[in-house]
C-alpha cells in the first residue's frame, strides 16, 4: 500500500472566510473518546503536559466523531506511518501559559512592537484564553487537534516544529516558495493535508498542524453551522 498520487498535489490556497456569517455554536452534546484507544496508529505527545502547563490533560480527548475520523484517517496509512498528536483538547489554563508564552516570545523579538500589532500578531498563532460560548476557541471545544506523521515510530520533516511562530508555519509556505532540499517537507504536509481533508478535516492556515471538525473553523470552510461548543470542563 503506498499513498495515493492525490495526496502529492499541491495544498491550494486559503480561501477568503467570511466569519460574520458563522452562527454561535448550538453544541450537540456530544461526548468524548481517546483517539488513541480506537487506534494503535495513534500516539499522544502530550506537548502541553512536557511542558508543564498547569492544568495539561495527560489522556488526549477530542469529541467522539473526531476521534473516530482520526481512526479512519490512520487506516488510511500505508505500512510504517502513524499519526502523533501534540494536543486536542485544552484547558483554559493551558490556553493561558500558550499565550503568555508567545506574547512574551514576541516581545523579546520585537521590542517596539505596539500593542493592536502584537495583539493582531499573536491572533494568527493563538486563540485569546478568554470563556466565549458564543465564539469559543478551538481547543475548548474538543473539534480541534494538533499533529503530525510519523514513519517507524519518529515524526516526518514538517519544515518546521510544532508551535513554530514563523511564517513558515503556515501551511502552504512551502508552496508558495521551497527552497532546494525542502521537497520532502511540502511533501509531508501535502501528504498530511490531503490525508486529513479526506476524512472531513479542514486545516487552519497559519498552522500546517492544526485541523478540526465541526468548530467554527470548520463551519466558515464548510458553509455549515458549527455544532462543537465551549466544554465546561475547560473552564479553569
Amino acid at each position: 500500500m503506498t499513498f495515493p498520487p492525490s495526496f502529492f498535489a499541491p495544498i491550494p490556497a486559503p480561501p477568503a472566510e467570511d466569519w460574520s456569517s458563522v452562527p454561535p455554536p448550538a453544541d450537540c452534546g456530544e461526548g468524548l473518546a481517546d483517539p488513541t484507544v480506537l487506534s494503535g496508529r495513534i500516539s499522544y505527545d502530550g506537548a502541553y503536559l512536557r511542558q508543564g502547563l498547569p492544568g495539561a490533560l495527560e489522556q488526549c480527548l477530542l469529541r467522539q466523531t473526531v476521534a473516530r475520523k482520526l481512526a479512519q484517517a490512520a487506516d488510511r496509512l500505508p505500512g510504517g506511518y502513524s499519526l502523533l498528536i501534540f494536543d486536542a483538547l485544552r484547558p483554559l489554563s493551558v490556553q493561558r501559559g500558550i499565550y503568555n508564552n508567545f506574547r512574551a516570545q514576541f516581545l523579546q523579538e520585537r521590542p517596539d512592537i505596539s500593542e493592536p500589532e502584537l495583539s493582531a500578531l499573536l491572533d494568527d498563532f493563538v486563540a485569546k484564553p478568554v470563556r466565549r460560548p458564543h465564539r469559543p476557541a478551538p481547543h475548548a471545544t474538543g473539534g480541534a487537534v494538533d499533529l503530525t506523521l510519523c514513519r517507524d515510530g519518529f515524526p516526518l520533516d514538517m519544515g518546521t516544529g510544532f508551535d513554530d511562530l514563523t511564517d513558515l508555519a503556515h501551511t502552504d509556505a512551502l508552496e508558495r516558495s521551497c527552497p532546494p532540499g525542502r521537497e520532502q517537507a511540502r511533501n509531508n504536509r501535502r501528504i498530511l493535508y490531503h490525508l486529513m481533508t479526506s476524512v472531513g478535516f479542514v486545516n487552519y492556515p497559519c498552522e500546517w498542524w492544526h485541523y478540526a471538525y465541526g468548530e467554527r473553523q470548520w463551519a466558515v470552510r464548510t458553509g455549515k453551522p458549527p455544532f462543537y461548543g465551549f466544554l465546561d470542563l475547560c473552564d479553569n
